[in-house]
């Protein structure tokens, strides 16, 4: 690639050379490459691999695009932001790169719990907290691994495009309800918490099962529902649906009387209307139960089932076990989301070589 006529070499002129796969060979796994490396492979200057990731400005569209490609190839996605940090003597913090955005982060029950215990043990450590949020639908991975936090705690879901570049951080990564391979996590196990959600509300005998859950794909159900015992998703929503169908098939319960409804996931407490709309499709004298993937889902339909003209469900089943569960009776598969976020801090910064820290589930038996 070569500069457009009249730019000097420091904006455009440079010739990109091809990657060399030796290095990537020789700095594989999860050993920071440095920018002289990437310089030296790519055949530019060190400057202009600089310029590409922090002074844009200074470099035609086409050279920084070809370099911060390249630079991907090689498994670099730019300087080390905490080598700067402690440079700059900046306060030592921990990211959370969290699911949701930040009204929900700070108003949900078990985002709640989950970043007070993440708090209290960066609290005992003096440590500071950056929130990364979801805006709108998406994580904004660049805001993510460009932070100048020390370390990262990613409780997101972990799509294909980003793997590479978790598995190549130079900086403390944990995830959190989600796996990739060489990094270490903090599991629920929610395929068994589902599981035992739905056993619980098949012992109620019950002739329809209404499963309130989070949207999924038509590939993402394919992939959740494929054999007996599908390999382990990091999507939570896959692996409760997996638990609630595992229960359901051992029990000989029938598939065509299951009756998933999707709700989203930003909006748990719609799931109650959801339940509405699904009513003409059921007998009118059919006993029904019903299981959610929150508390919040589950709580929505009990308001509604309470006023819905038909017999009450035989049983409501949700999975948190927020304070609002226990006042409203409703049994839940309880996580303890805050020793969750203290075990993600612990694992991140104290258990040095460890994989996971898993997290139990428990039923809390109620009214419902």
């Amino acid at each position: 690639m070569t500069a457009p006529p009249g730019q000097s070499d420091a904006h455009a002129g440079t010739v990109v050379q091809p990657v060399s796969t030796g290095l990537t060979t020789v700095r594989g796994g999860r050993n920071r490459l440095t920018l002289l490396d990437v310089a030296q492979a790519l055949g530019v200057s060190r400057t202009t691999v600089s310029n590409a990731f922090n002074r844009p400005e200074k470099l035609s569209v086409a050279l920084r695009e070809e370099i911060l490609a390249r630079s991907q190839q090689l498994g670099y996605y730019g300087p080390d932001p905490t080598a700067r940090a402690l440079r700059r003597r900046e306060i030592a913090a921990v990211g959370v790169v969290f699911h949701h955005d930040l009204s929900f982060a700070l108003t949900d029950p078990t985002a709640q719990a989950f970043l007070g215990g993440v708090a209290a043990e960066l609290d005992r450590r003096q440590l500071a907290l950056h929130v990364i949020p979801k805006m709108g639908r998406r994580v904004i991975w660049a805001a993510a691994f460009q932070s100048t936090a020390d370390g990262l705690i990613v409780h997101a879901e972990i799509g294909p495009s980003v793997v590479r570049e978790l598995q190549t951080m130079s900086k403390p990564t944990v995830l959190v309800d989600a796996q990739v391979e060489g990094v270490p996590s903090v599991l629920t196990d929610d395929r068994q918490g589902a599981e035992m959600a739905m056993r619980h509300a098949l012992q109620s005998r019950p002739d329809r099962v209404v499963i309130l859950g989070f949207e999924v794909s038509a590939r993402r159900r394919s992939q959740a529902t494929a054999g007996s015992d599908p390999p382990r998703s990091g999507y939570v929503g896959d692996e409760r649906m997996v638990g609630y169908l595992r229960a359901a098939e051992a029990a000989g319960f029938p598939a065509d009387r299951l009756h998933w409804v999707e709700v989203d996931d930003h909006f748990p407490d719609a799931a109650g209307d959801r339940l509405l709309a699904l009513l003409p499709r059921l007998p009118i004298d059919a006993r029904v139960a019903v299981v959610a993937m929150t508390d919040r889902m589950a709580l929505s339909a009990l308001e509604v089932t309470a006023r819905w003209g038909r017999p009450s469900p035989v049983a409501v089943v949700g999975f948190d076990d927020i304070p609002a569960a226990a006042v409203a009776g409703l049994t839940s598969v309880r996580q303890d989301s805050r020793t969750k976020g203290e075990r993600a801090v612990r694992l991140l910064l104290d258990d040095a070589g460890a994989t996971s820290a898993p997290v139990p589930t428990e039923l809390i038996v109620r009214k419902t």
